[in-house]
């Protein structure tokens, strides 16, 4: 009976990646969980409340050569950049396996020029091939990529499915699709400081992810200049309504983007307006 191995990357602390709302560590652990439900005593799925990169968790494994090993992932970079791939030990060539999966998980994500990569500056790699496992690292897409998150989070079970079936393992037991957790929402001080520390991005990239995200552009934007000490040259909400009557901001979307840009909340500003010419 073939048998499949899980180790959710990064935990005990380590949140990994972040980007969209999302944090790496929760969403591999939600795919590790998946993959086990569906998997039955196929599958062992490894202690989702250890990091096994910090406690060198495959070098003190103690299982049978008849596993494979995944390492669930997702990578992270610019907003921009996509795909999956699957990492295997540098000194190795891909086995069936890696194939396999190369080929499912980049038709799901792609992007990626190179959908297998030797590498022999990861730990876990060398640790398991040091052990003698079968062994890969599969970076299920871009956390910091909005359209990679929305087919992870849509597509959990099949992904789920997919790597079972690249290792010849039939999905049974409870295939009833699990709900998508919504990200809890940080507080604008955390969001403003993520954003200096940019994780968020710049200009229209920064203001595309926070309202995909669930966050006031404005409102964060003016909290970044807050903390950044910028110097506040911003009228009240009457003087900018009445500028806005007088045609000072423009119409339509262009007033909206104007005042956005300003720092304004705009249904703020425009809720004025109406006042004003009620």
């Amino acid at each position: 009976m073939k048998k499949l191995y899980v180790i959710c990357g990064h935990g005990a602390g380590d949140p990994g990646a972040c980007g969209n709302g999302y944090q790496e560590a929760e969403r591999v652990r939600a795919l590790g969980k998946r993959i086990k439900e569906l998997g039955g005593n196929s599958v062992m799925l490894g202690d989702t409340s250890r990091n096994y990169y910090a406690d060198n968790g495959i070098s003190k494994l103690n299982i049978s050569k008849d596993y494979q090993i995944i390492e669930l992932h997702m990578d992270s970079a610019a907003a921009s950049a996509r795909g999956a791939h699957v990492i295997i030990y540098g000194g190795f060539s891909a086995d069936a396996y890696d194939k396999a999966l190369a080929k499912f998980i980049s038709g799901l994500f792609p992007g990626r020029a190179n959908t297998i990569v030797g590498r022999n500056d990861l730990a876990n790699p060398a640790r398991a091939a040091a052990k003698g496992y079968g062994y890969r690292l599969v970076e299920c897409g871009f956390i910091s990529n909005a359209t990679d998150v929305s087919i992870f989070n849509a597509n959990i079970d099949n992904i789920a499915k997919g790597i079972l079936n690249c290792f010849g393992i039939t999905a049974s037991g409870n295939t009833a699709p699990k709900p998508t957790p919504t990200p809890a929402k940080k507080s604008i001080d955390e969001i403003a400081k993520e954003v200096i520390a940019g994780k968020w991005g710049n200009g229209d990239d920064r203001k595309k992810r926070l309202t995909v995200a669930g966050y006031n552009y404005s409102t964060i934007q003016a909290r970044v200049n807050e903390l950044c000490g910028a110097p506040s040259n911003k009228k009240s909400v009457d003087t900018i309504a009445r500028e806005v009557i007088h045609g000072d901001w423009g119409n339509g979307a262009d007033r909206k983007n104007r005042l956005e840009k300003a720092g304004y909340n705009y249904n703020e500003i425009q809720k004025r307006v109406n006042e004003l010419c009620s």
